[in-house]
């Protein structure tokens, strides 16, 4: 059985004689048991189209325009730098768990709509491209960029 790598990143936080550790201890196992899952809420044919163009489709020949993998991607490092800048404040109590988390879903959501707006690649094939009216490449463009939302949700899945 393979081991799964894990990483992790420290983020200093400093206590002294009048730190209240059990307070200090209750908030960040408010922060650890929740998670931001950044993705999209809509209808089932909107989810598969969603879907489609997040993992391609071999059957209709389209290839992967990943937007939500790659906004994740590329909203880690800001992110990291947000819990890094923050966590201090959780432990001296001027900042709460969940403002915490709503501003990495926020961070996480921003990337993952700068992505979807920034797809440009791979290209339309040329016989698609010339039955397709309009210059977006995703199908149902507005629609799909509408949906893209975040949640927060207690981890393991439930709400």
């Amino acid at each position: 059985m393979a081991r799964r790598r894990q990483r992790s990143t420290r983020a200093n936080v400093t206590i002294d004689e009048n730190s209240n550790i059990p307070e200090i201890t209750r908030a960040l196992e408010r922060l650890a048991a929740k998670e931001a899952h950044i993705g999209m809420q809509g209808d089932a044919e909107l989810a598969m189209i969603a879907g489609v163009h997040e993992y391609g489709s071999a059957k209709m020949k389209i290839p992967a325009r990943s937007f939500i993998w790659v906004g994740k991607k590329r909203s880690t490092a800001p992110i990291k730098k947000l819990v890094k800048t923050k966590i201090q404040g959780i432990a001296d109590g001027s900042v709460s768990p969940d403002d915490l988390l709503r501003e990495i879903g926020e961070i996480g959501l921003e990337r993952t709509l700068k992505r979807f707006d920034s797809i440009r690649q791979p290209p339309l094939s040329p016989s698609y491209k010339a039955v397709k009216t309009g210059r977006k490449i995703l199908l149902r463009d507005k629609d799909l960029r509408d949906s893209l939302t975040f949640k927060i949700v207690q981890k393991g899945g439930a709400t």
